[in-house]
């Protein structure tokens, strides 16, 4: 298990890390990736170093508040946010959270909720923010899934209050635990995407007033809905084909963009489809494949390759995790520190009175 903790966190960074410098591309051709990866594997190329974004940053105070405090703490986690990103502004933050952060230094984060629910006129951000970040909520709470919904809706909040910024976080919760739960080399990936569509599917039946219905219940158009289980199906029908769908199938269907419902399925499809060998991609390493994948499709690459990278490392292991690749990226010793950290504190983790009574 602390190899699987250690290839999430790592899976993350490297999908941060390499997929930042294609951000906000339409698409990017799987030949030029294949000499990009494989220029970044020759130990005879000196190439420019890759920093992390605001991926990994918000990631850091997640795993470090979660660690520190034994589980979760409202108040504690947006202080850290907070320092953090007057810290080091130019990460890649997205320009909206900008106001939550004032809010929450303005206040002392008193109510470390209030800033981001008065965003968007008072409809809230529903991001991608919340869910890049995750991951250690999932591998904290590996072993209770009720209490990581709870985590990781509530630590979304603090930024994205939109519910479905909030079930973006606690799908990509949910996919990063089901992965640690599978045995090597035993993966069904029709079952994996059915627990996680049957688990959204009652997520979004007690939040039933986000959830638009097509009239008719036309299941072969989850574009017009703004159901996560609808987008998994779609996951699901792409699984089904010989190869992956051209890229503006995938763009149209499921989304490469900054908004959670269009990029946490997107990632989830990246970890499925990496399972066998993808047409382009020359590459035999499931987790190099699955980042590769993701960054091909463009849009908002970092963010999509880090929640991909989380999900495989977490399935594959530290083992498993190009290191070659890895030398290149931001951070590394601290993401390894930070995955030890969670791991050592998985079996005390608790909820404090002050979060519980805040996330209300």
């Amino acid at each position: 298990m602390l190899s699987r903790f250690r290839g999430s966190m790592l899976g993350s960074l490297m999908g941060d890390c390499l997929g930042s410098p294609f951000e906000g591309e339409a698409s990017i051709g799987k030949v030029f990736l294949n000499n990009y990866f494989s220029q970044l594997g020759d130990p005879k190329k000196r190439l420019p170093f890759k920093p992390y974004t605001d991926d990994t940053a918000m990631t850091k105070s997640v795993a470090l508040s979660l660690t520190e405090l034994k589980g979760f703490n409202g108040q504690d986690m947006a202080k850290r946010f907070t320092k953090e990103y007057f810290a080091e502004p130019k990460r890649g933050y997205g320009s909206a959270v900008h106001d939550v952060f004032m809010g929450l230094r303005n206040s002392n984060c008193e109510d470390p909720y209030r800033p981001a629910q008065r965003q968007f006129q008072g409809m809230g951000s529903y991001g991608n923010g919340a869910a890049m970040r995750v991951a250690p909520v999932a591998l904290m709470n590996y072993n209770d899934e009720a209490r990581a919904i709870d985590v990781a809706t509530m630590q979304s909040k603090i930024t994205h209050s939109h519910k479905l910024g909030c079930q973006g976080a606690v799908l990509q919760c949910l996919a990063v635990r089901a992965a640690l739960h599978v045995q090597p080399n035993g993966l069904n990936i029709v079952k994996f995407t059915d627990d996680l569509i049957s688990t959204m599917r009652n997520i979004e039946k007690k939040d039933a007033d986000v959830v638009v219905e097509v009239e008719g219940g036309d299941s072969d158009a989850p574009w017009n809905t703004t159901s996560y289980a609808r987008r998994l199906e779609t996951v699901k029908k792409f699984l089904e084909q010989p190869e992956p769908p051209p890229n503006e199938e995938i763009h149209g269907l499921l989304g490469v963009h900054v908004s959670a419902l269009r990029s946490v399925p997107t990632a989830i499809y990246c970890f499925l489809v990496s399972q066998n060998p993808i047409p382009g991609i020359e590459c035999d390493n499931k987790l190099q494949r699955c980042i590769q994948f993701a960054i091909s499709l463009g849009g908002d690459t970092d963010t999509i390759a880090a929640m991909a990278g989380a999900i495989s490392g977490a399935y594959l292991g530290e083992d498993q995790v190009p290191k070659e690749l890895l030398r290149h990226c931001e951070a590394v010793k601290d993401v390894l520190s930070w995955a030890d950290k969670l791991h050592d504190a998985s079996s005390t983790v608790q909820f404090s009175n002050e979060a519980t009574s805040n996330s209300v």
